[in-house]
């Protein structure tokens, strides 16, 4: 199960784990079971029924929800009613957040035109309300030390692994061959040179926001959408999102931005390195 960090290659380290051939992935690109109350009181053959392909059987799973490592109650739900290996992928904090920014507008999230409009209207957001709020945590949610310290209390260690998305640029085959490993999964040497979660941008940022819009609770669209299976919705939503994507080329973050941002990270990431055991010392650079 991996549990985060948004935006820092958990989506790329999702699919090259998925490729193996005896274990089955989820068909949204999400499974966030574990962090909502009502599905959670499902159950977990609900959970399968509702992410996971029919054909699923009895294969080992593989699993992601980035928000999942920034709840305690989701991640003592993982550690308790299932037997999964806990994985978070963690990434420089400084561009982690340009990255999440431009993401949450190309799904319609935020309507600020800059990457400083949106950290100034950071600090005025609930976390909860709307849903979208926590994604939008752009300073935030690279805020690691705490979490990871949730993590480090809550799962036991020989079902934890936590890697800097460095480690997966630099040496992804190793880093799956050690979970297949922990997972006792055979060994399989995935295609990592294909890229994953690219950086794209809305053709339309009032169409991303209006079709999110409509897929709000109470909307007319969401109660006869109820009426769908959940993976089919899925599938719905994922082409429409796409043909209203289009390549991206964002330019450079502005330089007092990132110096005023690796400044406010510099004692987080400090507290982060002595949780680790490691130096982060190239993510001042």
């Amino acid at each position: 199960m991996i549990v985060g960090a948004p935006k820092s290659g958990s989506t790329a380290l999702f699919q090259y784990l998925a490729d193996h051939p005896d274990v089955a992935s989820h068909v949204h690109r999400e499974m966030p079971f574990f962090g909502r109350d009502g599905e959670f009181a499902l159950g977990w053959e609900h959970a399968v029924e509702k992410y996971f392909p029919p054909s699923v059987g009895d294969a080992p799973l593989i699993a992601k929800h980035t928000m999942a490592m920034y709840d305690p109650v989701a991640v003592q739900r993982i550690v308790e009613s299932t037997s999964a290996v806990v994985v978070a992928v963690l990434r420089n904090p400084v561009p982690r957040a340009y990255s999440h920014f431009h993401y949450a507008r190309l799904r319609g999230w935020e309507d600020a035109t800059t990457f400083e409009e949106g950290l100034a209207r950071e600090a005025g957001r609930a976390v909860s309300v709307p849903p979208q709020a926590r994604d939008m945590q752009y300073v935030g949610n690279g805020l690691y030390a705490p979490h990871i310290r949730t993590l480090l209390d809550a799962v036991p260690a020989d079902r934890l692994r936590i890697y800097l998305s460095d480690d997966l640029r630099r040496g992804a085959l190793g880093v799956c061959a050690e979970l297949f490993e922990l997972a006792g999964l055979a060994r399989y040497e995935p295609d990592v040179t294909r890229a994953h979660n690219e950086g794209r941008a809305p053709r339309s940022a009032r169409f991303a926001r209006a079709f999110l819009a409509v897929q709000r609770p109470g909307s007319p669209l969401r109660r006869l959408a109820a009426r769908v299976p959940s993976r089919s919705l899925y599938r719905a939503r994922y082409l429409v999102n796409r043909l209203n994507e289009g390549p991206a080329s964002f330019p450079p973050m502005a330089p007092e931005t990132a110096a005023r941002l690796r400044e406010r990270f510099t004692e987080p990431n400090a507290a982060l390195g002595e949780l680790l055991g490691r130096s982060l010392g190239a993510w001042e650079k």
